[in-house]
């Protein structure tokens, strides 16, 4: 594993219980993760080439 998608891997470790959610590799961002919870909510977690951080995108209502 990458780096930086190991970075993207653990800030997701830090922020959600593993066992509650689903990850699935999301390409269209950098080391880019779909995560979704158990009510369906995703938000996309990535890394930020311009910033040089784990970024994230929420799912819009």
């Amino acid at each position: 594993m990458e780096e930086n998608e190991a970075k993207v891997m653990d800030w997701i470790d830090d922020h959600f219980i593993l066992s509650e959610i689903e990850i699935e590799d999301f390409p269209f961002f950098p080391h880019g993760k779909l995560v979704r919870d158990k009510n369906e909510e995703t938000m996309i977690v990535f890394w930020c080439v311009i910033y040089g951080r784990v970024d994230y995108r929420l799912q819009e209502a």
